[in-house]
């Protein structure tokens, strides 16, 4: 289930203090608001699927369960999740599209978080039979955001506008017990800040995507086949060269080398 899915849910489940008694969860940006600019360059063969984007009210709060109180219940800003798409520029390789920092309406929403999701197009044999995994990029605006980064990575600061570029490679993990193959963008161990894609921006009024995917440098990733074999993954590069590892992440470095 998709974040905004799951948040739109649990939105309205728990019942909103400070505002009616149906709170009104549209955004009527002020004039004075400002925003950001969220723009994606997308190489051949991927797509941008629409953002999730989540905004929080100081105004209208909502019960959360509290295992500290005695009541078993605290307070906590309201959460009101969107899901906003890109808009094609023209014919062009760019989507793009503004989010007001200030969502207005009786609520005084801010915003709180920005994921912005890339992954290959599900038409090209490269994905056919294979559960697809984006390469997700989070963009915090407070200091609750997404807290564990939605697969994004450990979270790091930046201050102004973003220019990223990233540099992906295909990968297929095909675990053999459950007869299932699944396809990601990996670009790196995102638990390591280098290459982490979680950010807590201060300030940053555009924010400008630019991956490349390499979509002939494949690596696989394979489980045994049966329980006799050797616990581990045997990864296969884009070269042909073999490793059997216990991990379930290549060496990134090594992709490098090979793109």
């Amino acid at each position: 289930m998709k974040l905004s899915n799951f948040l739109s849910l649990f939105a309205l489940i728990l019942p909103l203090s400070g505002c009616a008694s149906r709170p009104d969860y549209t955004l009527n940006p002020p004039a004075s608001s400002e925003w950001v600019t969220v723009t994606v360059k997308l190489p051949p063969q991927t797509e941008v699927t629409p953002m999730d984007v989540l905004y929080r009210s100081d105004k209208c709060q909502r019960e959360v369960y509290d295992e500290k109180t005695e009541s078993h219940v605290s307070m906590d800003r309201g959460k009101n999740p969107q899901v906003i798409s890109m808009i094609r520029q023209g014919g062009s390789d760019i989507w793009q599209n503004r989010i007001a920092l200030d969502g207005g309406g009786m609520c005084e929403w801010k915003l709180s978080a920005i994921r912005v999701d890339i992954q290959p197009v599900k038409n090209i044999p490269l994905t056919s039979g294979k559960n697809i995994i984006p390469a997700s990029y989070v963009f915090g605006f407070d200091d609750e955001a997404y807290g564990g980064g939605e697969g994004s990575g450990r979270k790091k600061e930046v201050h102004g506008d973003l220019h990223l570029k990233t540099e992906l490679f295909p990968m297929i993990f095909i675990n053999n017990l459950l007869n299932k193959q699944t396809l990601k963008l990996f670009g790196g161990d995102v638990e390591y800040k280098k290459w982490s894609r979680h950010y807590r921006s201060y300030g940053a009024k555009n924010i400008f995507i630019e991956p490349v995917v390499y979509m002939n440098k494949v690596v696989v990733l394979e489980s045994p086949k049966s329980k006799s074999e050797p616990a581990g993954m045997t990864i296969t590069y884009p070269n042909g060269k073999i490793a059997h590892e216990r991990t379930i992440i290549p060496d990134y470095e090594k992709l490098l080398s090979m793109k």
